[in-house]
């Protein structure tokens, strides 16, 4: 016999507008209880008729989570509705004490935000995988060809232990290994003019994996790197506690310390 393909559809909506956007979702779980499927969610705004679709062949969400989960959950059924009340990003969540208050939200499963601070929000898709830095984030600029992505840095790595600075128009990028290897990456609203082609060996594996070959393909992009910070405990040194300055091409570190 071939593999069983499941094929039952499913739909959902949101009981809220949404920035102005009716939301509805065609979704087509992977099984007969599975909170992950096939997806597409459609925005209509209400009062323009602009319409937007986003297709996504690996979708779930903390809404559907509750779905699958739920304890008198007998198994999706072919045309099956479900109504869901938006959780707003403001809502408490676990990483708003780490982040210092980021206008991502943790059980968000999208929101409009002005996430490249140019006067206009964009549309950010959560990707709902609960890691030890929250979720990741899909970032869409609103054009009238549809959906644009959004992929060069730091918008292409967006998670919710990140700091996003709104009113300073600045994000700072939060990459761990573990509890003793820690890099922040700084970056601000500002055209991106040098490529970075002088660096120090850093401490953490963090920042020497961080990937300036990519950072350096995309000049012209709307931020810029202006500073790391980075913290590593090893065995026989202690903690070290680094920082570094971008001054044009070359990366300087300014600061070396032990705990």
């Amino acid at each position: 016999m071939g593999k069983f393909l499941w094929t039952v559809v499913v739909f959902f909506k949101y009981k809220q507008l949404i920035n102005g956007y009716e939301v509805t979702a065609w979704w087509r779980p992977f099984d007969e209880k599975s909170e992950t499927g096939t997806v597409m969610l459609n925005f209509l705004n209400v009062e323009t008729g602009a319409e937007y679709q986003y297709w996504s062949l690996k979708y779930n969400s903390y809404d559907t989570d509750k779905i699958s989960f739920a304890k008198d959950f007998k198994g999706h059924q072919k045309g099956d509705i479900h109504y869901f009340d938006y959780t707003t990003p403001d809502t408490k969540d676990p990483f708003k004490e780490v982040n210092g208050n980021s206008p991502l939200g943790y059980y968000t499963p999208f929101q409009f935000l002005d996430i490249d601070f140019d006067g206009e929000d964009e549309l950010l898709i959560s990707d709902w995988y609960q890691g030890q830095a929250g979720n990741g984030y899909e970032v869409f600029k609103l054009t009238e060809k549809g959906l644009q992505k959004l992929d060069y840095m730091p918008l292409d790595r967006l998670s919710n232990i990140d700091r996003i600075d709104t009113k300073n128009r600045t994000i700072t990028l939060v990459l761990f290994d573990g509890a003793s290897d820690e890099a922040e990456f700084y970056f601000s609203h500002k055209k991106r003019k040098d490529k970075i082609t002088v660096k120090p060996e850093f401490y953490s594996s963090c920042a020497n994996r961080f990937d300036f070959a990519k950072y350096n393909k995309e000049l012209g992009a709307p931020f810029a790197l202006d500073s790391i910070a980075e913290r590593v405990a090893r065995e026989r040194e202690g903690m070290i506690r680094a920082s570094y300055r971008v001054e044009g091409e070359r990366i300087v570190r300014c600061i070396r310390g032990g705990s």
